[in-house]
């Protein structure tokens, strides 16, 4: 197969990004929202679609949908670039930045694709560890961000698997230590109190990037966005697959964007169903559950393998993250509805009842 020596040694060294599928009823693993787009709303997408053109290209610049999502944020049309799906926008990011020596910093454990992207495009990882609790390590990614060859930046806040976000404060010091790029993923932000758009106008070094496939429950569309400077985005842009966006998805945006009224509701029902979850873990025996400013929740056992397939067993699919730096204990769950949440709840006590596994909490402490 001396073919495949084409391909770069860094990239064939890789292993891809994977998800096993399973086959369960309730299904908390991949951080989607519970609430499905009205079917009238749905209805009304379909139309919009069957009686547009489909034998010409869509628009290539998504100029009204640009806008919508501008006026969403906050922000100027001139500074925001829409793609087909912000893990997109990562690579985007990376194919404009990255380069052989170009340093990335990214804190470590977080969202595995930034590190398959950084090496995909001969860039250096440099990881930074998160603290013990599983939070940013603000000093040491400043001091990692003021290397002569740290170009980027990638923050996950709220961070995925962690659940853990940075301040708008402590945001400002990295911003402000470094004339490297900063890019904060807020896939997860609507879940959190605070968002670094709030920083754009004192830092142009600043990239956001935005979804609507968590809390606008649209992953199934793939539509993420990026807000920087103009300045910036004019560069970032250049990088940019052409009528990368097609019919179906924009129109969807589109819809969705202006049934606003539907998402904070939704907003709000996740974040107490996850404090409320996140409380009933504390009270399981064997269980370490760790705050979370996302859809999600990190949680430790003794023996994370067995409790997962206990899990399955029972029909309930969540998130095996032991494959990660610093969580060969860990377990990590979606919020779903208040009967997802509550039968995951029970299984994961009869789960770890029927086992014997305890004494995590006695360990620790």
């Amino acid at each position: 197969m001396t073919y495949l020596n084409n391909i770069k040694p860094e990239v064939r060294a890789l292993h891809g990004y994977h998800l096993t599928a399973y086959d369960c009823p309730i299904k908390l693993n991949q951080n989607e929202s519970p609430f499905d787009v009205p079917d009238s709303l749905k209805d009304d997408i379909l139309c919009a679609v069957r009686n547009k053109s489909w034998s010409r290209y869509p628009e290539p610049m998504q100029m009204d949908l640009v806008e919508a999502l501008a006026d969403h944020a906050g922000v100027q049309p001139e500074g925001l670039i829409v793609c087909n799906g912000s893990n997109t926008l990562v690579q985007l990011v990376l194919g404009v930045v990255s380069a052989p020596g170009v340093q990335v910093v990214i804190p470590s454990p977080s969202f595995s694709l930034y590190g398959l992207y950084t090496d995909i495009f001969s860039g250096r990882v440099l990881d930074i560890p998160l603290t013990e609790n599983y939070g940013f390590d603000i000093p040491a990614l400043c001091c990692a961000a003021g290397e002569k060859n740290a170009r980027l930046i990638i923050l996950c806040s709220p961070n995925n698997p962690t659940g853990c976000a940075i301040s708008n404060a402590d945001l400002d010091k990295l911003l402000s230590s470094t004339s490297a790029l900063v890019m904060v993923d807020e896939a997860y932000g609507e879940f959190y109190d605070q968002t670094a758009i709030d920083l754009l106008p004192k830092h142009p070094n600043l990239i956001i990037l935005k979804t609507l496939s968590k809390a606008f429950g649209a992953a199934g569309i793939r539509i993420g966005y990026l807000i920087a400077h103009p300045d910036l985005r004019d560069e970032i842009i250049k990088g940019k697959i052409p009528f990368d966006i097609n019919i179906f998805s924009h129109t969807a945006a589109m819809a969705i964007l202006n049934h606003k009224d539907l998402i904070q509701k939704r907003i709000d029902f996740i974040c107490s169903e996850r404090e409320r979850v996140f409380q009933c873990l504390t009270q399981i025996d064997g269980v370490t559950p760790y705050p979370s400013h996302a859809n999600l929740i990190l949680f430790e056992v003794a023996d994370p393998d067995a409790v997962f397939t206990g899990l399955i067993e029972q029909g309930i699919l969540i998130r095996n993250v032991t494959s990660y730096p610093m969580l060969d204990r860990a377990l990590r769950v979606s919020i779903g509805t208040e009967r997802e949440n509550d039968c995951f709840l029970e299984a994961l006590e009869k789960t770890l009842s029927e086992s014997g596994f305890s004494g995590l909490k006695d360990e620790q402490d």
